[in-house]
């Protein structure tokens, strides 16, 4: 059976995006597997290219690793009712449907942990489309919608599609001059994301070239989003580098991470990049990139969010216990005047809200950094 020519030359450039042997390509028997509009492509899979033919290969005898990109069927619809598509869209998911997911950890202290462990049971993780399996879940969360496995995506002749493993982080340098701001909260759902992308707007707003960076975290499309609304000249995120999430990761590899994101952002020469890093102050890769030096060397300072007096007061001294200045605390808290007073009573940090045009964190991070504005 001769394929399309559109199939030949999609399978040819997915070869030689994922270092796969493009040989008899298009000679070679029909694919078991092709996109077709009843199957759902996560967003977190938006690198995959949907005509190029693929085949399943068998999942069992083999685990699945972080980063591999499979086919699966919903059996039970539970805490994800809906999946983000490549194209943005948001689409309900129903009991039978096809997923292309990717296979990743999760950390969500409000949702789930989730380990890449084995190919059953399976879970769906986030809207994006990353899989795993839960291994423990807040229980405010209701159970994960749960998938089968269809088999892993690949090429005909060649191995598994894996994101993560063909990702390209070439990084010449890491002496930027570049002013990076963070922005940490003390906890999960503590109002990063909507500070930071508060910030952007405010600091572009003062005429200021802004890039905007979503460091660590699980595949989701929301933040990326939120930051693009915001106006960034420039925006990026985790996953756009292959990994579906940053959990488990080595500090190398995020440190490396880093760099490529700061390199990246320089084609629109920013004045200042803010870059959110998930979770809390407490969680595994947050205390590793703010305890690296060579992460420390291009921050000029942190903004802090929490959603309380007390956490805001452990957030920022453990922030100041890795070396680093506090700006400012915003997020929740500046939701409550009560929490505000208290939080003033005990430390001298401004507190400024990231309700409404955020001109007073705006002005606290420009001075801080010594950016001129007009």
């Amino acid at each position: 059976m001769t394929l399309p020519a559109t199939s030949i030359e999609a399978a040819a450039r997915q070869a030689a995006r994922f270092n796969l042997p493009a040989t008899n390509l298009a000679v070679d028997l029909a694919p078991r597997f092709q996109a077709d509009r009843d199957t759902k492509w996560g967003w977190a899979c938006r690198a995959v290219e949907m005509e190029a033919p693929y085949v399943l290969d068998s999942h069992d005898t083999l685990d699945p690793v972080v980063g591999d990109v499979a086919l699966v069927e919903v059996t039970a619809v539970r805490n994800h009712t809906r999946i983000v598509t490549r194209d943005h869209q948001r689409l309900r998911i129903y009991q039978g449907d096809r997923l292309v997911g990717i296979f990743g950890h999760r950390y969500a202290t409000d949702a789930f942990e989730a380990r890449v462990e084995t190919s059953e049971p399976l879970h769906l993780l986030t809207s994006a489309g990353m899989i795993g399996t839960v291994i423990n879940r807040n229980q405010k969360t209701q159970a994960p919608t749960e998938v089968r496995m269809l088999g892993y995506l690949a090429i005909r002749g060649g191995r598994r599609i894996n994101l993560l493993s063909h990702r390209q982080q070439t990084v010449l340098s890491s002496d930027f001059s570049t002013n990076v701001v963070l922005a940490v909260g003390t906890g999960m759902n503590s109002g990063k994301t909507t500070t930071a992308a508060k910030l952007v707007k405010a600091l572009v707003r003062c005429n200021l070239r802004v890039a905007a960076c979503k460091l660590t975290g699980s595949v989701c499309h929301r933040d990326l989003f939120e930051l693009q609304a915001a106006g960034a000249h420039d925006t990026r995120d985790f996953s756009d580098y292959g990994f579906p999430s940053t959990y488990l990761c080595e500090g190398e590899d995020l440190v490396n991470l880093y760099h490529a994101m700061l390199a990246d952002s320089q084609q629109v020469r920013p004045d200042v990049v803010v870059m959110e890093i998930a979770d809390g102050v407490l969680q595994r890769e947050t205390a590793l990139l703010l305890s690296d030096p060579r992460v420390r060397r291009h921050v000029r300072g942190v903004v802090l969010a929490a959603p309380c007096s007390s956490s805001a007061l452990f957030g920022a001294d453990q922030i100041r216990r890795h070396g680093l200045d506090v700006i400012a605390v915003s997020g929740i808290i500046s939701n409550s005047p009560l929490f505000m007073r208290e939080f003033s009573q005990q430390s001298d940090l401004p507190i400024a809200s990231s309700v409404g045009d955020a001109a007073e964190l705006a002005h606290l991070v420009t001075r801080h950094c010594h950016l001129a504005t007009s």
